[in-house]
């Protein structure tokens, strides 16, 4: 069974570019270091390298849950980390958590489209801005409150995807302030 029998129609859409533009490639998961090293044991080094002076203590940190699709590297160590997501597919946790804490990494997120392949490529550096993105449908995001039997207080629902990016779970309390009539602000340090 080869690598295409494994990956979705999405991400073959990318393997094509990948193959088409980098050297080497393989199917990241949390264990996809060991294959790394095993069949590519010199560019394993050379990419290691490239990480350790980008501030990351070592490439094996790299790879844990969230880790992208696909790492895509080259005979003299360049290297990316390439994140797919298909019509509709949003980042999971775990994948917003690897962005964050792997911020200096060069790492891209490919937006791909069955009809017109990849339609856009976004650096990991520009993460809050796709994940703070507003839907085409609106102008701002929305809350909703609810009442609380809990000591008079009202509760207030966020968008998954902002509580993810504040790495907020259900009943988590986080410090907030009022900015203006419209504008509350969150902090969770």
């Amino acid at each position: 069974m080869t690598l295409r029998d494994k990956i979705t129609d999405t991400e073959k859409i990318a393997l094509d570019k990948i193959e088409a533009n980098w050297d080497n490639h393989i199917r990241t998961t949390p264990k996809a270091i060991e294959q790394f090293e095993k069949q590519y044991p010199q560019l394993c080094q050379l990419v290691n390298q490239k990480v350790q002076q980008e501030g990351i203590k070592d490439l094996s940190n790299i790879f844990r849950p969230g880790v992208p699709d696909f790492l895509a590297f080259d005979d003299n160590g360049d290297y990316r980390f390439i994140e797919v997501k298909g019509e509709g597919d949003g980042l999971r946790h775990s994948q917003l958590k690897w962005f964050k804490d792997f911020q200096r990494v060069k790492s891209e997120i490919w937006f791909t489209d069955s009809n017109q392949g990849i339609t856009e490529k976004m650096n990991s550096n520009k993460l809050e801005a796709y994940s703070l993105a507003k839907p085409k449908t609106a102008n701002r995001g929305e809350a909703e409150v609810e009442s609380s039997e809990k000591n008079g207080f009202l509760s207030v629902q966020i968008p998954e995807t902002l509580a993810a990016m504040m790495q907020l779970e259900e009943g988590d309390k986080v410090n907030w302030s009022i900015q203006n009539r419209s504008v509350l602000e969150l902090d969770t340090d």
